[in-house]
């Protein structure tokens, strides 16, 4: 009977009716793979495959990931995977960056059977996480009022102003949103900016025509990006006709006659207006050249301590004093002009550093008025008209060249120092005086003259009378007796 027993147990075996232990299947991670620079705030995804061996039946797996760097946050960090027969899974998650810093093995990924299977493989790529970068953005026209059919230059300058180490800004684009009344002249819109690194710059320009303006006119900039995503924005804005604020013409190619208004001085008194715009980077000298032969001023140039962008240096020639001073300057005057640099008490010494000023006169004119090149100064006026260090750097032909070292940008002259300047009224005055003086003296010497002649003739003249008349009473004396 029990041999019975035994035959009918291992034949139900056979026909499979009675199961039996079965081995555990064999697990296997594959290689983990990531972006290895990241930007905080910013997610990754993470891959990698799960392999199964000798599968028996359905076999279930849980794949589950582990942030041994403790920068990342994992939404879900488990998740399963079934097999019925040897094969490869693919598995994947999506972290969100959370905290700067750099790991050498930042991530393990586990695998565990529900045949007691199990294996992990741990991350052998270093990640670092990367501080956000910061998009800031300026702009500026190069004229503060515009009249119809006018052209506008409006500048703009992008920046990341992230510290060093943290992330480029990526896709960065630009657009011009214009109001009624404008159209773009030059340029595009959008325009593409690619990648700005931390501490770096990109800038430009468009050229917008005033069709037909508002007394108000707006620009709107709006920079977008990948990275750091969303935008930011900034406005400039011109005065149109309608406005009672002079309007003005100008160049940024090379200067022109005549203009005024924008800065403040008055219109008649610019003989000539001359406008140059440089890109301005920090700690790279900027120089501004003017060689139009109407205007004296030659260059300008400085250090700046600040990235501008393009940035407008205005020379006005003018006429007679500035507007902007209560007085002329001591001394024979060569040219009076007003030099302003950007926008009003943009230069100064937080934003630039050693400014210069080069200028030129004409050789015929310091012959004509025999001047010493020597005596050659560039004045200043700020509340009173002050001499700059000046000197004579080279000549020509035709001109002396100068170099003054100045404090900052306002009205100046280029006069001939003298230690006193007599006027022609003031040499009218003294001839006249002194003609007055000799006639008196003249005058007075006749006079005296003529009381000398006098006094010396008639003495004898009285003494022969009175003889006369005692003769004349000593004979009428006689007779009587």
């Amino acid at each position: 009977m029990k041999k019975i027993a035994i035959v009918l147990f291992i034949m139900l075996i056979a026909a499979g009716m009675i199961p039996t232990a079965s081995a555990a299947a064999s697990l296997n991670i594959g290689s983990i793979n990531y972006d290895t620079s990241v930007v905080k705030d910013e997610s990754i995804t993470i891959t990698s495959t799960v392999t199964a061996a000798s599968v028996s039946g359905t076999l279930t797996v849980d794949v589950t990931l582990t942030d041994n760097s403790e920068q990342f946050t994992i939404p879900s960090p488990t998740q399963q995977v079934q097999f019925t027969s040897d094969g490869t899974k693919s598995v994947s998650w999506t972290v969100t960056a959370t905290s700067t810093g750099t790991s050498s093995s930042p991530f393990t990924i586990s695998a565990s059977g529900d045949d007691d299977s199990s294996t992990a493989k741990t991350s052998s790529s270093a990640i670092t996480v990367k501080d956000r970068p910061v998009l800031t953005i300026d702009s500026s026209t190069d004229v503060s009022s515009v009249s119809s059919g006018d052209d506008v230059v409006l500048s703009y300058v992008v920046s990341n102003s992230a510290s060093e180490g943290a992330a480029d800004a990526t896709n960065v684009k630009v657009a011009l949103s214009l109001p009624s009344g404008w159209s773009l002249s030059t340029g595009s819109s959008p325009t593409s900016l690619g990648t700005i690194s931390p501490t770096a710059s990109s800038s430009g320009s468009w050229t917008v025509s005033a069709d037909s303006p508002s007394a108000t006119n707006t620009f709107t900039l709006t920079v977008t990006s990948t990275i750091p995503g969303g935008s930011v924005t900034t406005t400039s804005s011109v005065t149109g006709p309608s406005s009672s604020t002079t309007t003005t013409t100008s160049s940024s190619g090379g200067g022109g006659g005549g203009g005024g208004g924008a800065t403040g001085e008055d219109y008649e008194n610019i003989a000539y207006k001359d406008v140059k715009k440089v890109y301005v980077q920090k700690d790279v000298k900027t120089e501004y050249e003017f060689p139009e032969a109407e205007n004296p001023i030659k260059g300008v140039s400085f250090m700046p301590k600040v990235n501008a962008g393009y940035t407008d240096v205005t020379i006005e020639v003018l006429h007679d004093k500035s507007s902007f001073a209560n007085k002329e300057p001591e001394g024979k005057i060569y040219r009076q002009m007003n030099i302003w640099v950007g926008k009003t008490g943009w230069a100064s010494s937080d934003t630039i550093s050693e400014p210069e000023i080069s200028f030129s006169i004409e050789k015929s004119w310091i012959n004509e008025n025999g001047v010493d090149p020597a005596d050659v100064r560039l004045m200043r006026y700020t509340e009173q008209w002050d001499e700059i260090d000046t000197s004579v750097t080279d000549e020509d032909d035709e001109y002396f060249y100068f170099t003054a070292s100045t404090p900052g940008f306002s009205p100046f002259a280029i006069v001939i120092k003298e230690d006193e300047v007599v006027s022609e009224a003031d040499i009218d005055e003294e001839t006249v005086s002194e003609s007055d003086d000799e006639s008196v003296e003249t005058s007075e010497s006749q006079t005296d003259g003529a009381e000398e002649e006098t006094s010396g003739s008639l003495p004898g003249f009285e003494a022969l009378t009175l003889v006369a008349m005692f003769v004349i009473a000593c004979m009428f004396h006689r007779k009587e007796k």
